[in-house]
Protein backbone atom coordinates (compact mmCIF):
# COMPACT_ATOMS: atom_id res chain seq x y z
CA UNK A 1 0.00 0.00 0.00
CA UNK A 2 1.25 3.49 -0.90
CA UNK A 3 0.47 6.71 0.96
CA UNK A 4 -1.78 8.86 -1.28
CA UNK A 5 0.02 12.02 -0.14
CA UNK A 6 3.78 11.25 -0.09
CA UNK A 7 3.88 7.91 -1.94
CA UNK A 8 5.64 6.13 0.93
CA UNK A 9 5.18 2.37 1.07
CA UNK A 10 3.35 1.53 4.30
CA UNK A 11 2.55 -1.87 5.85
CA UNK A 12 -0.83 -3.37 4.99
CA UNK A 13 -3.54 -2.62 7.54
CA UNK A 14 -2.00 0.71 8.57
CA UNK A 15 -4.43 3.48 9.52
CA UNK A 16 -1.87 6.29 9.07
CA UNK A 17 1.26 6.80 6.96
CA UNK A 18 4.41 6.14 9.06
CA UNK A 19 6.21 8.92 7.21
CA UNK A 20 3.81 11.90 6.92
CA UNK A 21 0.91 10.82 9.16
CA UNK A 22 -1.78 11.09 6.47
CA UNK A 23 -4.90 8.94 7.26
CA UNK A 24 -5.13 5.89 5.01
CA UNK A 25 -8.72 5.19 3.99
CA UNK A 26 -9.68 1.71 2.87
CA UNK A 27 -12.60 3.27 1.10
CA UNK A 28 -13.16 6.32 -1.06
CA UNK A 29 -16.13 8.59 -1.63
CA UNK A 30 -17.85 8.85 -5.00
CA UNK A 31 -17.45 12.46 -6.17
CA UNK A 32 -20.83 12.31 -7.87
CA UNK A 33 -23.10 11.20 -5.02
CA UNK A 34 -20.80 10.99 -1.95
CA UNK A 35 -21.34 7.25 -1.43
CA UNK A 36 -18.47 5.40 0.34
CA UNK A 37 -17.10 2.62 -1.90
CA UNK A 38 -14.10 0.27 -1.52
CA UNK A 39 -10.82 1.68 -2.78
CA UNK A 40 -10.05 0.53 -6.32
CA UNK A 41 -13.70 0.39 -7.37
CA UNK A 42 -14.33 1.29 -11.00
CA UNK A 43 -18.04 2.15 -10.74
CA UNK A 44 -20.12 3.55 -7.87
CA UNK A 45 -22.81 1.01 -6.83
CA UNK A 46 -25.25 3.83 -5.94
CA UNK A 47 -25.16 6.21 -8.95
CA UNK A 48 -23.40 3.94 -11.47
CA UNK A 49 -20.84 6.55 -12.57
CA UNK A 50 -17.27 5.53 -13.37
CA UNK A 51 -14.90 6.35 -10.51
CA UNK A 52 -11.61 5.81 -12.33
CA UNK A 53 -12.71 8.05 -15.17
CA UNK A 54 -13.66 10.80 -12.69
CA UNK A 55 -10.26 10.47 -11.00
CA UNK A 56 -8.46 10.74 -14.30
CA UNK A 57 -10.42 13.80 -15.22
CA UNK A 58 -9.69 15.53 -11.94
CA UNK A 59 -5.85 15.62 -12.04
CA UNK A 60 -5.15 18.79 -10.11
CA UNK A 61 -2.71 21.57 -10.87
CA UNK A 62 -0.19 20.39 -8.24
CA UNK A 63 -0.38 16.80 -9.46
CA UNK A 64 0.14 17.88 -13.04
CA UNK A 65 3.14 20.05 -12.12
CA UNK A 66 4.66 17.26 -10.02
CA UNK A 67 4.14 14.76 -12.84
CA UNK A 68 5.71 17.12 -15.38
CA UNK A 69 8.64 17.74 -13.03
CA UNK A 70 9.24 14.01 -12.61
CA UNK A 71 8.99 13.48 -16.34
CA UNK A 72 11.46 16.30 -16.99
CA UNK A 73 13.84 14.94 -14.35
CA UNK A 74 13.63 11.44 -15.79
CA UNK A 75 14.20 12.82 -19.29
CA UNK A 76 17.22 14.78 -18.04
CA UNK A 77 18.67 11.71 -16.34
CA UNK A 78 18.16 9.64 -19.48
CA UNK A 79 19.82 12.33 -21.61
CA UNK A 80 22.78 12.52 -19.18
CA UNK A 81 23.11 8.74 -19.22
CA UNK A 82 23.17 8.66 -22.99
CA UNK A 83 25.70 11.49 -23.08
CA UNK A 84 27.94 9.64 -20.61
CA UNK A 85 27.75 6.45 -22.67
CA UNK A 86 28.60 8.39 -25.83
CA UNK A 87 31.58 10.04 -24.09
CA UNK A 88 32.80 6.67 -22.82
CA UNK A 89 32.59 5.17 -26.31
CA UNK A 90 34.45 8.17 -27.75
CA UNK A 91 37.20 7.77 -25.16
CA UNK A 92 37.55 4.07 -25.93
CA UNK A 93 37.78 4.79 -29.62
CA UNK A 94 40.40 7.52 -29.02
CA UNK A 95 42.49 5.21 -26.81
CA UNK A 96 42.35 2.46 -29.40
CA UNK A 97 43.40 4.86 -32.16
CA UNK A 98 46.34 6.20 -30.11
CA UNK A 99 47.51 2.72 -29.21
CA UNK A 100 47.45 1.74 -32.86
CA UNK A 101 49.69 4.68 -33.91
CA UNK A 102 52.03 4.78 -30.83
CA UNK A 103 55.64 3.55 -31.65
CA UNK A 104 57.24 0.95 -29.38
CA UNK A 105 59.32 2.48 -26.60
CA UNK A 106 62.52 0.90 -25.23
CA UNK A 107 62.45 1.13 -21.49
CA UNK A 108 66.24 1.51 -21.40
CA UNK A 109 66.39 4.09 -24.12
CA UNK A 110 68.76 7.04 -23.42
CA UNK A 111 66.94 9.95 -21.99
CA UNK A 112 65.49 7.86 -19.19
CA UNK A 113 65.66 10.22 -16.23
CA UNK A 114 65.19 7.52 -13.62
CA UNK A 115 67.83 7.55 -10.97
CA UNK A 116 70.37 4.81 -11.02
CA UNK A 117 69.46 1.80 -9.02
CA UNK A 118 65.74 2.09 -9.79
CA UNK A 119 64.10 -1.02 -10.99
CA UNK A 120 62.70 0.29 -14.25
CA UNK A 121 59.68 -1.63 -15.48
CA UNK A 122 58.56 -1.32 -19.08
CA UNK A 123 55.21 0.60 -19.14
CA UNK A 124 52.93 2.02 -21.80
CA UNK A 125 51.91 5.69 -21.54
CA UNK A 126 48.77 5.90 -19.29
CA UNK A 127 45.62 7.98 -19.95
CA UNK A 128 44.30 7.46 -16.44
CA UNK A 129 44.54 11.09 -15.33
CA UNK A 130 42.87 12.41 -18.45
CA UNK A 131 40.05 9.87 -18.18
CA UNK A 132 39.54 10.76 -14.53
CA UNK A 133 39.22 14.45 -15.37
CA UNK A 134 36.78 13.71 -18.18
CA UNK A 135 34.66 11.56 -15.86
CA UNK A 136 34.58 14.27 -13.23
CA UNK A 137 33.53 16.82 -15.85
CA UNK A 138 30.70 14.56 -17.01
CA UNK A 139 29.45 14.12 -13.44
CA UNK A 140 29.55 17.90 -12.91
CA UNK A 141 27.59 18.43 -16.13
CA UNK A 142 24.94 15.88 -15.06
CA UNK A 143 24.56 17.43 -11.61
CA UNK A 144 24.24 20.91 -13.14
CA UNK A 145 21.61 19.66 -15.58
CA UNK A 146 19.58 18.10 -12.77
CA UNK A 147 19.76 21.30 -10.73
CA UNK A 148 18.56 23.34 -13.72
CA UNK A 149 15.65 20.94 -14.29
CA UNK A 150 14.70 21.08 -10.61
CA UNK A 151 14.83 24.88 -10.64
CA UNK A 152 12.59 24.95 -13.72
CA UNK A 153 10.12 22.66 -11.99
CA UNK A 154 10.13 24.85 -8.88
CA UNK A 155 9.62 28.00 -10.92
CA UNK A 156 6.47 26.45 -12.38
CA UNK A 157 4.83 26.09 -8.99
CA UNK A 158 1.03 26.39 -8.92
CA UNK A 159 -0.18 29.85 -9.82
CA UNK A 160 -3.64 31.20 -10.03
CA UNK A 161 -4.98 32.97 -13.08
CA UNK A 162 -6.91 36.13 -12.33
CA UNK A 163 -10.61 35.43 -12.02
CA UNK A 164 -12.58 37.85 -14.15
CA UNK A 165 -16.32 38.14 -13.73
CA UNK A 166 -18.06 34.82 -13.31
CA UNK A 167 -15.10 32.48 -13.81
CA UNK A 168 -14.73 29.02 -12.33
CA UNK A 169 -11.48 28.73 -10.32
CA UNK A 170 -9.04 25.89 -11.07
CA UNK A 171 -8.50 23.31 -8.33
CA UNK A 172 -5.06 23.25 -6.73
CA UNK A 173 -4.96 20.13 -4.55
CA UNK A 174 -4.84 16.46 -5.38
CA UNK A 175 -8.32 15.39 -4.24
CA UNK A 176 -10.37 18.31 -2.96
CA UNK A 177 -13.29 16.31 -1.60
CA UNK A 178 -11.03 13.80 0.19
CA UNK A 179 -8.82 16.50 1.71
CA UNK A 180 -11.87 18.45 2.88
CA UNK A 181 -13.51 15.36 4.39
CA UNK A 182 -10.31 14.11 6.05
CA UNK A 183 -9.39 17.47 7.57
CA UNK A 184 -12.86 17.99 9.03
CA UNK A 185 -12.83 14.45 10.41
CA UNK A 186 -9.35 14.90 11.87
CA UNK A 187 -10.47 18.07 13.66
CA UNK A 188 -13.73 16.58 14.99
CA UNK A 189 -15.98 18.73 12.80
CA UNK A 190 -18.16 15.90 11.48
CA UNK A 191 -19.42 14.68 14.84
CA UNK A 192 -22.76 16.47 14.32
CA UNK A 193 -23.96 13.78 11.93
CA UNK A 194 -23.45 15.95 8.85
CA UNK A 195 -22.01 14.68 5.61
CA UNK A 196 -19.98 16.51 2.98
CA UNK A 197 -22.09 18.00 0.19
CA UNK A 198 -19.30 19.50 -1.92
CA UNK A 199 -15.89 21.16 -1.81
CA UNK A 200 -14.03 23.44 -4.20
CA UNK A 201 -10.49 24.87 -4.23
CA UNK A 202 -9.43 28.49 -4.56
CA UNK A 203 -5.74 28.79 -5.53
CA UNK A 204 -3.40 31.25 -3.85
CA UNK A 205 -3.24 34.67 -5.51
CA UNK A 206 -2.58 38.31 -4.68
CA UNK A 207 -0.74 37.31 -1.53
CA UNK A 208 -3.64 35.19 -0.26
CA UNK A 209 -3.11 31.52 0.66
CA UNK A 210 -4.79 28.66 -1.16
CA UNK A 211 -8.23 27.73 0.18
CA UNK A 212 -10.68 24.85 0.08
CA UNK A 213 -14.28 25.90 0.69
CA UNK A 214 -17.01 23.31 1.14
CA UNK A 215 -20.39 22.39 2.58
CA UNK A 216 -21.63 19.81 5.04
CA UNK A 217 -25.32 19.23 5.73
CA UNK A 218 -27.87 17.15 7.59
CA UNK A 219 -31.40 16.74 6.21
CA UNK A 220 -33.79 15.67 8.96
CA UNK A 221 -37.13 17.50 8.52
CA UNK A 222 -38.67 15.71 11.53
CA UNK A 223 -35.94 17.03 13.83
CA UNK A 224 -33.45 19.69 12.72
CA UNK A 225 -31.95 20.23 9.27
CA UNK A 226 -28.91 22.43 8.75
CA UNK A 227 -25.94 23.13 6.54
CA UNK A 228 -22.50 24.46 7.46
CA UNK A 229 -19.95 26.31 5.37
CA UNK A 230 -16.25 25.61 6.09
CA UNK A 231 -12.96 27.02 4.86
CA UNK A 232 -9.59 25.23 4.87
CA UNK A 233 -6.57 27.55 4.64
CA UNK A 234 -3.30 26.12 3.33
CA UNK A 235 -0.34 26.53 5.67
CA UNK A 236 2.67 24.85 4.11
CA UNK A 237 1.76 21.20 3.80
CA UNK A 238 -1.13 21.45 6.27
CA UNK A 239 -4.66 22.84 6.21
CA UNK A 240 -6.30 24.93 8.94
CA UNK A 241 -10.12 24.52 9.12
CA UNK A 242 -12.56 27.32 10.00
CA UNK A 243 -16.37 27.27 10.36
CA UNK A 244 -17.71 30.19 8.30
CA UNK A 245 -21.50 29.92 8.57
CA UNK A 246 -24.24 27.71 10.01
CA UNK A 247 -27.83 27.78 8.73
CA UNK A 248 -30.63 25.89 10.53
CA UNK A 249 -33.83 25.09 8.60
CA UNK A 250 -36.16 23.22 10.92
CA UNK A 251 -38.90 21.20 9.26
CA UNK A 252 -37.21 21.39 5.85
CA UNK A 253 -35.69 18.72 3.61
CA UNK A 254 -32.38 19.77 1.97
CA UNK A 255 -30.82 18.47 -1.25
CA UNK A 256 -27.55 19.77 -2.74
CA UNK A 257 -27.17 17.19 -5.53
CA UNK A 258 -27.14 18.13 -9.20
CA UNK A 259 -29.83 15.53 -9.91
CA UNK A 260 -32.29 17.23 -7.55
CA UNK A 261 -31.35 20.68 -8.84
CA UNK A 262 -31.52 19.42 -12.44
CA UNK A 263 -28.19 20.98 -13.37
CA UNK A 264 -24.53 19.96 -13.88
CA UNK A 265 -21.49 19.84 -11.60
CA UNK A 266 -19.78 22.75 -13.34
CA UNK A 267 -22.72 25.02 -12.41
CA UNK A 268 -22.90 24.58 -8.65
CA UNK A 269 -21.07 24.84 -6.38
CA UNK A 270 -18.10 26.86 -7.60
CA UNK A 271 -15.84 29.76 -6.67
CA UNK A 272 -16.47 33.00 -8.55
CA UNK A 273 -15.17 36.55 -8.59
CA UNK A 274 -17.80 39.26 -8.23
CA UNK A 275 -17.21 42.99 -8.02
CA UNK A 276 -13.56 42.54 -7.05
CA UNK A 277 -14.28 39.99 -4.31
CA UNK A 278 -14.08 36.21 -4.07
CA UNK A 279 -17.32 34.32 -3.48
CA UNK A 280 -18.37 30.71 -2.99
CA UNK A 281 -21.61 30.07 -4.89
CA UNK A 282 -23.95 27.12 -4.25
CA UNK A 283 -27.63 26.19 -4.54
CA UNK A 284 -29.92 23.65 -2.90
CA UNK A 285 -33.52 22.40 -2.93
CA UNK A 286 -35.33 23.42 0.25
CA UNK A 287 -38.68 21.64 0.73
CA UNK A 288 -41.02 21.74 3.72
CA UNK A 289 -41.82 18.57 5.62
CA UNK A 290 -44.48 16.54 3.81
CA UNK A 291 -44.12 18.56 0.59
CA UNK A 292 -46.23 17.29 -2.31
CA UNK A 293 -47.40 18.26 -5.76
CA UNK A 294 -49.62 21.30 -5.41
CA UNK A 295 -47.89 22.37 -2.21
CA UNK A 296 -45.20 24.99 -1.81
CA UNK A 297 -41.51 24.32 -2.59
CA UNK A 298 -38.37 26.42 -2.52
CA UNK A 299 -34.98 26.56 -4.23
CA UNK A 300 -32.28 28.67 -2.57
CA UNK A 301 -29.26 30.20 -4.34
CA UNK A 302 -26.43 31.51 -2.13
CA UNK A 303 -23.20 33.48 -2.56
CA UNK A 304 -20.78 33.71 0.38
CA UNK A 305 -18.31 36.63 0.40
CA UNK A 306 -15.04 35.07 1.56
CA UNK A 307 -13.47 38.46 2.30
CA UNK A 308 -16.40 40.10 4.11
CA UNK A 309 -17.68 36.81 5.60
CA UNK A 310 -21.23 37.57 4.46
CA UNK A 311 -23.90 35.29 2.96
CA UNK A 312 -26.41 36.54 0.37
CA UNK A 313 -29.42 34.32 -0.42
CA UNK A 314 -32.04 34.49 -3.18
CA UNK A 315 -35.00 32.14 -2.64
CA UNK A 316 -37.36 31.03 -5.40
CA UNK A 317 -40.63 29.74 -3.97
CA UNK A 318 -43.77 28.50 -5.68
CA UNK A 319 -46.14 25.63 -6.28
CA UNK A 320 -44.62 22.18 -6.78
CA UNK A 321 -45.62 20.79 -10.16
CA UNK A 322 -44.66 17.77 -12.26
CA UNK A 323 -42.91 17.76 -15.62
CA UNK A 324 -43.85 15.41 -18.44
CA UNK A 325 -40.82 13.25 -17.55
CA UNK A 326 -42.18 12.84 -14.00
CA UNK A 327 -39.70 15.19 -12.32
CA UNK A 328 -41.00 17.73 -9.87
CA UNK A 329 -40.16 21.41 -10.21
CA UNK A 330 -40.92 24.66 -8.45
CA UNK A 331 -42.99 27.25 -10.30
CA UNK A 332 -41.03 29.94 -8.59
CA UNK A 333 -40.56 33.65 -8.16
CA UNK A 334 -37.75 35.36 -6.20
CA UNK A 335 -38.76 36.28 -2.66
CA UNK A 336 -36.06 38.90 -2.16
CA UNK A 337 -35.45 42.14 -4.04
CA UNK A 338 -32.94 42.15 -6.91
CA UNK A 339 -31.05 45.25 -5.84
CA UNK A 340 -27.32 44.42 -5.89
CA UNK A 341 -24.68 42.86 -8.12
CA UNK A 342 -24.71 39.73 -6.00
CA UNK A 343 -28.50 39.25 -6.18
CA UNK A 344 -28.41 39.98 -9.93
CA UNK A 345 -25.74 37.29 -10.28
CA UNK A 346 -27.91 34.84 -8.35
CA UNK A 347 -30.91 35.76 -10.51
CA UNK A 348 -28.93 34.98 -13.67
CA UNK A 349 -27.67 31.70 -12.19
CA UNK A 350 -31.26 30.64 -11.46
CA UNK A 351 -31.71 30.13 -15.22
CA UNK A 352 -29.23 27.22 -14.98
CA UNK A 353 -31.17 25.52 -12.15
CA UNK A 354 -33.80 23.64 -14.11
CA UNK A 355 -35.78 22.59 -11.04
CA UNK A 356 -37.01 26.20 -11.11
CA UNK A 357 -39.67 26.82 -13.75
CA UNK A 358 -39.96 30.32 -15.20
CA UNK A 359 -43.43 31.09 -16.59
CA UNK A 360 -44.11 32.33 -20.11
CA UNK A 361 -45.77 35.75 -20.72
CA UNK A 362 -49.08 33.97 -21.36
CA UNK A 363 -48.80 32.13 -18.07
CA UNK A 364 -47.94 35.35 -16.26
CA UNK A 365 -51.05 37.02 -17.68
CA UNK A 366 -53.24 34.08 -16.67
CA UNK A 367 -51.68 34.21 -13.24
CA UNK A 368 -52.44 37.94 -12.96
CA UNK A 369 -56.09 37.38 -13.86
CA UNK A 370 -56.32 34.55 -11.37
CA UNK A 371 -54.86 36.77 -8.66
CA UNK A 372 -57.42 39.47 -9.45
CA UNK A 373 -60.22 36.94 -9.28
CA UNK A 374 -58.88 35.67 -5.98
CA UNK A 375 -58.81 39.23 -4.66
CA UNK A 376 -62.40 39.75 -5.73
CA UNK A 377 -63.35 36.46 -4.14
CA UNK A 378 -61.67 37.48 -0.92
CA UNK A 379 -63.51 40.81 -1.00
CA UNK A 380 -66.83 38.92 -1.01
CA UNK A 381 -65.94 36.69 1.93
CA UNK A 382 -67.57 37.21 5.31
CA UNK A 383 -71.17 37.70 6.44
CA UNK A 384 -71.01 41.46 5.91
CA UNK A 385 -70.65 40.83 2.15
CA UNK A 386 -73.33 38.12 1.89
CA UNK A 387 -75.72 40.15 -0.33
CA UNK A 388 -72.96 41.17 -2.76
CA UNK A 389 -71.70 37.58 -2.89
CA UNK A 390 -75.25 36.32 -3.73
CA UNK A 391 -75.56 38.85 -6.55
CA UNK A 392 -72.14 37.89 -7.99
CA UNK A 393 -72.90 34.15 -7.82
CA UNK A 394 -76.51 34.36 -9.11
CA UNK A 395 -76.51 37.18 -11.66
CA UNK A 396 -76.97 34.82 -14.61
CA UNK A 397 -79.41 32.62 -12.67
CA UNK A 398 -81.60 35.61 -11.82
CA UNK A 399 -81.67 36.70 -15.46
CA UNK A 400 -82.75 33.19 -16.46
CA UNK A 401 -85.54 33.24 -13.86
CA UNK A 402 -86.87 36.54 -15.16
CA UNK A 403 -86.87 35.10 -18.68
CA UNK A 404 -89.32 32.43 -17.52
CA UNK A 405 -87.07 29.52 -16.47
CA UNK A 406 -87.03 27.71 -13.14
CA UNK A 407 -83.45 27.77 -11.84
CA UNK A 408 -81.64 26.38 -8.79
CA UNK A 409 -80.04 29.33 -7.11
CA UNK A 410 -76.64 29.25 -5.37
CA UNK A 411 -76.89 30.34 -1.73
CA UNK A 412 -74.02 30.72 0.76
CA UNK A 413 -74.44 29.78 4.44
CA UNK A 414 -73.02 31.82 7.31
CA UNK A 415 -72.62 31.27 11.02
CA UNK A 416 -73.37 34.91 11.89
CA UNK A 417 -76.22 37.30 10.93
CA UNK A 418 -75.88 38.72 7.43
CA UNK A 419 -78.04 41.83 7.74
CA UNK A 420 -78.53 44.64 10.22
CA UNK A 421 -81.55 44.31 12.46
CA UNK A 422 -82.13 48.05 12.31
CA UNK A 423 -82.77 47.64 8.57
CA UNK A 424 -85.45 44.93 9.11
CA UNK A 425 -88.78 45.56 7.40
CA UNK A 426 -90.70 42.33 8.15
CA UNK A 427 -90.15 38.78 9.45
CA UNK A 428 -92.21 35.54 9.15
CA UNK A 429 -91.45 32.04 10.37
CA UNK A 430 -92.55 28.44 10.51
CA UNK A 431 -91.18 25.34 12.24
CA UNK A 432 -88.01 25.28 10.16
CA UNK A 433 -87.26 28.82 8.95
CA UNK A 434 -87.35 32.49 9.81
CA UNK A 435 -87.52 34.83 6.80
CA UNK A 436 -86.60 38.54 6.98
CA UNK A 437 -86.98 41.39 4.52
CA UNK A 438 -85.09 44.66 4.84
CA UNK A 439 -85.84 48.22 3.79
CA UNK A 440 -83.60 47.98 0.69
CA UNK A 441 -85.42 45.08 -1.01
CA UNK A 442 -83.27 42.19 0.26
CA UNK A 443 -84.70 38.92 1.64
CA UNK A 444 -82.77 36.66 4.05
CA UNK A 445 -83.43 33.32 5.70
CA UNK A 446 -82.38 31.54 8.91
CA UNK A 447 -82.45 27.72 9.13
CA UNK A 448 -83.47 26.73 12.65
CA UNK A 449 -82.06 23.22 12.29
CA UNK A 450 -78.57 24.06 10.94
CA UNK A 451 -78.42 27.46 12.69
CA UNK A 452 -77.18 29.04 9.47
CA UNK A 453 -78.06 32.30 7.70
CA UNK A 454 -78.47 32.61 3.91
CA UNK A 455 -79.60 35.09 1.22
CA UNK A 456 -82.89 34.41 -0.62
CA UNK A 457 -82.98 37.47 -2.87
CA UNK A 458 -80.97 40.64 -3.42
CA UNK A 459 -82.14 43.29 -5.91
CA UNK A 460 -79.73 44.59 -8.59
CA UNK A 461 -80.01 48.00 -6.95
CA UNK A 462 -81.42 49.35 -3.71
CA UNK A 463 -85.21 49.36 -3.95
CA UNK A 464 -88.40 49.40 -1.91
CA UNK A 465 -89.00 46.55 0.56
CA UNK A 466 -89.94 43.16 -0.92
CA UNK A 467 -93.22 41.65 0.22
CA UNK A 468 -92.87 38.10 1.65
CA UNK A 469 -95.33 35.30 2.59
CA UNK A 470 -95.64 31.50 2.71
CA UNK A 471 -97.61 30.01 -0.23
CA UNK A 472 -98.37 26.38 0.83
CA UNK A 473 -99.54 24.42 3.80
CA UNK A 474 -96.06 23.04 4.45
CA UNK A 475 -94.71 26.57 4.49
CA UNK A 476 -91.71 25.61 2.26
CA UNK A 477 -92.68 27.85 -0.71
CA UNK A 478 -92.04 31.54 -0.24
CA UNK A 479 -93.83 34.20 -2.33
CA UNK A 480 -91.78 37.33 -3.13
CA UNK A 481 -93.18 40.53 -4.61
CA UNK A 482 -90.35 42.84 -5.65
CA UNK A 483 -90.57 46.29 -7.20
CA UNK A 484 -90.34 44.73 -10.69
CA UNK A 485 -91.60 41.12 -10.49
CA UNK A 486 -93.35 38.35 -8.58
CA UNK A 487 -91.18 35.32 -7.64
CA UNK A 488 -91.44 32.02 -5.81
CA UNK A 489 -88.57 30.49 -3.84
CA UNK A 490 -88.40 26.90 -2.52
CA UNK A 491 -86.63 27.07 0.84
CA UNK A 492 -85.77 23.35 0.76
CA UNK A 493 -84.52 23.00 -2.84
CA UNK A 494 -83.40 26.61 -3.50
CA UNK A 495 -85.39 26.58 -6.76
CA UNK A 496 -86.68 29.98 -7.95
CA UNK A 497 -89.21 30.81 -10.68
CA UNK A 498 -91.69 33.46 -11.79
CA UNK A 499 -94.90 33.41 -9.72
CA UNK A 500 -97.65 33.49 -12.35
Amino acid sequence: MNCPKCGNVVPDGSAFCNKCGTPLNTSVACRHCGNEVPAGSVFCPRCGKMLSEASQQEETYNQRQERLRREQEAAGQEAARRQQEAEWRRQQEEMARQQATQPAVDPWEPGDDDEEGDDDVPQRPSHYNRNLLVGIAVVVVIIGLLLILRACGASESPRTADVVGDTTVTEVTQDIWAVFNNELSRNGMLTDGAKVAAARAIPARDGKPALIVGLTYSSDPTNRSFYKLYQLTQNGNTWTPLLLHTQYLNGRSLSFGTAELVTTEDVTPRAVALDGGEYFYFAYVNMPQGSHVGGSGRVSLCAYDLDQKKLTTLDYEGIIRVRQDGRQYVYGKPLQSINSKVTRFLQSEAQNIKVIYFPTPEELEAERLAEEEAEQEAALEGPENAAARWSADNAENLASVKSGKEVKMKPQSYEKPIFKMEDKNKSIQNADYIVFSDTKGGVYGFNKNSRKYFVIYNPPAASTPTEIGFADSENSILNLRTSTSRLQYNLKSDQMKINE
